[in-house]
């Protein structure tokens, strides 16, 4: 079998639905579909029934979490490439899956392209785009969780989902596989259509979201190799100003100038 469909949802019953119905509606085959509900109690666990014939497993039963419930689902998959498609969150067409696998990969994480929605607008984001991602690219970014597919033995390779982080396990993951080496595939096709207002994209959630990205990247970077990253990503974000002096020349003199003073003075010692 070529892909696994995981579906995880918690008291999302209309979103549920309409994830369902996306994913029951490509034209591909050779696919399995695995809906893993937290034991909801707004109706869910009917909408599942109702399309039980069309869902080769599911359960309905209290978890510990989105990365447990995620787990479950990696745990009885027998694709050989994983999508997690959330409750809310359809496929972008009937053909995702036939066009996504139209040609054979030897990669083992193939990167779609993803809609956002926002509500009252859309944006389509590339998820890194056609080039290879790097171990800069992690530390400042991310994969799109719902708009990669994983093989499923880099779950054998590199462990599930760490449940103790409760936003970014999912980076944490595709942080680990670049570190280790492995290679992506960006396939130009619009994968999903994501709603803007789960966990790992809400506001709210800002500093724990901010806390979690920093344990991992304690935890998987080598403390002599952090601080050059740091300084990378600080150039990067000041790249505007280097640019500016470039083409300015009053301000390229003036820039000469204070950097002259600051040496005299040993500021920036």
């Amino acid at each position: 079998m070529k892909v696994s469909v995981i579906t995880i949802s918690f008291n999302n019953a209309a979103g549920l639905r309409r994830t369902i119905e996306s994913v029951i509606a490509q034209d591909y085959i050779d696919y399995e579909y695995i809906v893993i509900d937290g034991g909801s109690t707004d109706g869910s666990k009917d909408i599942i029934e109702q399309y039980a014939n069309h869902i080769n497993y599911w359960v309905s039963e209290p978890d510990k979490g989105v990365y447990n419930a995620m787990n479950k689902g990696i745990a009885i998959a027998n694709g050989e490439y994983l999508h997690f498609l959330n409750s809310g969150d359809i496929y972008a067409s009937t053909n995702v899956l036939s066009s996504v696998f139209a040609k054979p990969f030897t990669e083992p994480l193939l990167r779609g392209c993803q809609i956002c929605d926002y509500g009252n607008r859309t944006e389509r984001w590339e998820n890194l785009g056609n080039r290879p991602v790097t171990v800069y690219d992690m530390f400042v970014n991310t994969m799109l969780h719902q708009a990669t597919f994983i093989r499923k033995d880099m779950f054998q390779k590199y462990g599930l989902y760490d449940e103790i982080l409760k936003i970014v396990s999912d980076w944490k993951f595709f942080f680990q596989a670049i570190l280790g080496g492995e290679q992506t595939a960006f396939v130009d096709t619009d994968v999903v259509v994501f709603e803007m207002d789960g966990i790992s994209t809400n506001k709210s959630h800002g500093e724990q979201h901010l806390a979690e990205r920093k344990q991992v990247i304690t935890e998987l970077m080598s403390a002599n190799l952090l601080p050059d990253y740091e300084r990378l990503k600080t150039l990067e974000n000041n790249v505007y100003i280097i640019e500016f002096v470039k083409k300015n020349s009053l301000a390229g003199l003036v820039f000469k100038i204070l950097n002259r003073m600051y040496k005299l003075l040993g500021i920036n010692k």
